[in-house]
């Protein structure tokens, strides 16, 4: 009897220490970890305060944009009939009339400088 309480005793003993050593462990590992995971979670805070600042400026560019896009919409819905009007008097102007005269005015006008030419002497 006094055998097996040795052996128990010594068992416990065994579990104390082992106990002992896991808790010593798990206090060494608490001391290296805490303190980075720390840092790591400041500078998580602080790239996701940069993100909102990014999404702000990101939705400020993006209204920016709608508003520049809905203005040109506003501006050609206003011309679209004038340029549209512009466009038909365009295609409208007879060129080989238009060539014509300015062949006639160049027959017309060549006489007269020479004459002008002649006095100019």
């Amino acid at each position: 009897m006094e055998n097996e309480s040795k052996k128990l005793l010594l068992c416990a003993r065994v579990g104390i220490g082992l106990l002992a050593a896991l808790l010593v462990a798990v206090c060494v590992i608490s001391a290296v970890l805490v303190p980075k995971t720390l840092r790591t979670l400041a500078r998580v805070d602080e790239t996701l305060a940069g993100i909102d600042a990014l999404t702000g400026t990101a939705e400020d560019a993006l209204t920016a944009a709608n508003a520049a896009a809905d203005s040109a919409n506003k501006l050609l819905a206003e011309n679209a009939d004038a340029v549209s009007e512009a466009m038909d008097k365009f295609n409208s102007v007879d060129f080989d009339s238009l060539n014509k005269a300015i062949k006639d005015l160049a027959d017309i006008v060549e006489p007269l400088a020479k004459v002008s030419n002649f006095f100019n002497q």
